[in-house]
């Protein structure tokens, strides 16, 4: 291990003590992280990278050859990664220094692909808008800077060594992109559908190996074991895949997929066992030292296989349980298992049988690797811009949200009474603002407009639905009116017509007896009448 260099040795305890303050920050939970806070300590880590830099110049110039990197560096990247993660976990994803630890995480995943050889283009897309994002985030800040940053106090040359360090970071994972799109390109257009077949068909019986490992349940293989047979069909009798391409690569793209089949039948047979058991058998026939290594990769295999599961349990769960900063203690994990599965696959050389065994388990070794650094990748993208102190807030926003979209997406409100208890959960959080923000121990958080945005989101959704429940009122009473009820109408009219037709036939039109019956009346019937 090396040692620290005299003449690095006051900035690395500098930054040590930088990097210990943040790990308190890190583990009180009693407390929420403030950007105050992070900002102070982000000016110092700059003013020592900065004071870095000059007296590395100065041994230079004194004719001392330097030996990098030295643990400074191990430390300055730990702190880099901390206070990234902290910037995170502030809602201060669109700033400069947040970006660290995704580029830090984007590098490993593209170093793995780099290693297995076995990618598609649907692998590297988001990667490649994620880098073209960070490169926009790094301009932007250095605009910002150079308009506002004033070079009396020596912030303006802290805030250059922000932007060499990102851009150097950026750098190294745009070259390892464009290696990886270069490889890419060298596939003959006619095999491509074959390649990305094989390629997904791949990552599914990996997934099933691991799931067996997980639950212990051998899953169903017999619809990917006929999709390779089709796949296999497709050969001619020599065994090469049918190209019209250019001679040369069409030659490296049957060594690539002929490979590719290799491992798919490799993963089908191991499908079907319990991988934790088949370590023991497939470590059978080996000398003490491929046991050795054998017993050192299991042990990886183990450990990242209780990782995948806690980060995908995390994925789930996130929104309410994790810190961001939390994230840091699985990325050093990984770094590790990483470090070891490297240095054990560096010391096994082997070949013929024990050769291949080692080969099969080292890649799901990786497989597993670069699910668990998927899941952290995944876990930094979905970080909201909102603080820590605004989470559960913004929670309670966003699980209003999906239940009215939801209310809305089946059929709409029976009655106004399904909206009240929406309404009163927006009302008793609407009025938490003080002057339209949302103030959090007398400050002010990180997060303002997206609260904002979703709330008003929220009431505007709410009155979509008010106004479908009325235009649905209005549309029923309309069809209240039946054709039967159509049909007693029409009768009626027709009864009350024949009655008044009955009426003048009887009064008016036919000849009446009345008259003779009066006629004959005489005055004293009248008179006898006491009504009269």
């Amino acid at each position: 291990m090396k040692t620290v260099p005299d003449y690095e040795k006051p900035i690395h305890t500098a930054v040590v003590q930088l990097y210990d303050t943040l790990q308190e920050l890190k583990n009180n939970r009693s407390k929420f992280l403030s950007s105050k806070q992070v900002y102070k300590i982000y000016e110092q880590f700059l003013e020592q990278v900065h004071e870095l830099s000059i007296v590395r110049k100065d041994e230079e110039l004194k004719g001392l050859t330097l030996s990098l990197p030295t643990p400074t560096d191990q430390v300055i990247d730990d702190c880099w990664q901390l206070l990234s993660l902290s910037f995170v976990t502030c809602g201060l994803t669109k700033f400069a220094p947040a970006t660290y630890s995704s580029l830090s995480t984007v590098y490993k995943l593209l170093t793995h692909l780099k290693e297995c050889q076995v990618f598609s283009i649907d692998d590297l897309r988001p990667i490649k808008q994620r880098l073209d994002e960070i490169r926009d985030i790094i301009s932007h800040s250095e605009n910002i800077d150079e308009g506002s940053m004033d070079a009396e106090n020596g912030a303006a040359d802290h805030h250059a060594e922000e932007s060499l360090l990102l851009r150097t970071k950026l750098h190294r994972c745009q070259q390892a992109y464009d290696e990886l799109e270069e490889t890419f390109r060298r596939m003959p257009s006619d095999l491509e559908p074959v390649y990305t077949q094989l390629i997904s068909l791949r990552k599914s019986l990996l997934n099933c190996v691991t799931l067996q490992s997980d639950s212990g349940k051998a899953p169903d293989v017999e619809p990917l074991r006929a999709s390779l047979r089709r796949i296999e069909a497709q050969r001619d009798e020599n065994g090469r895949f049918r190209s019209s391409g250019d001679a040369e690569l069409v030659e490296r793209a049957q060594m690539v997929l002929n490979g590719l089949l290799d491992d798919c039948n490799n993963l089908l047979q191991d499908a079907g066992l319990d991988m934790l058991a088949a370590f023991s058998d497939l470590s059978v026939d080996m000398s003490d030292k491929e046991s050795a290594t054998f017993a050192g990769l299991r042990s990886v295999y183990e450990e990242l296989l209780a990782l995948k599961q806690t980060l995908e349990k995390l994925l789930v769960t996130r929104r309410w349980t994790m810190r961001e900063t939390d994230l840091y203690g699985y990325q050093k994990q990984l770094k590790r298992l990483d470090e070891q599965r490297v240095s054990l696959t560096q010391d096994s050389a082997s070949s013929g049988a024990a050769g291949r065994k080692m080969r099969r388990v080292s890649l799901l070794v990786l497989y597993l690797l670069r699910r668990c650094y998927s899941l952290v990748y995944k876990l930094l993208e979905s970080s909201e811009p909102v603080s820590e102190s605004l989470q559960p807030i913004h929670n309670q926003l966003s699980t209003v949200r999906r239940c009215l979209l939801e209310i809305k997406r089946v059929d709409g409100l029976s009655n106004l009474r399904q909206l009240y208890p929406f309404q009163f959960k927006l009302a008793s959080l609407d009025n938490l603002r003080h002057d339209g923000k949302f103030i959090v121990n007398n400050q002010v958080p990180e997060g303002q407009a997206t609260l904002n945005a979703l709330l008003a989101e929220c009431f505007d959704i709410m009155h979509e639905l008010k106004i479908e429940l009325e235009e649905k009122e209005e549309s029923e009473q309309t069809a209240n009116i039946t054709d039967d009820e159509d049909k007693d109408s029409d009768d009626e009219v027709e009864l009350k017509r024949n009655r008044y037709m009955g009426f003048n036939e009887a009064d008016y039109d036919m000849a009446s007896e009345s008259d003779d019956e009066f006629s004959s009346l005489s005055d004293s019937e009248f008179e006898s009448n006491d009504y009269y």
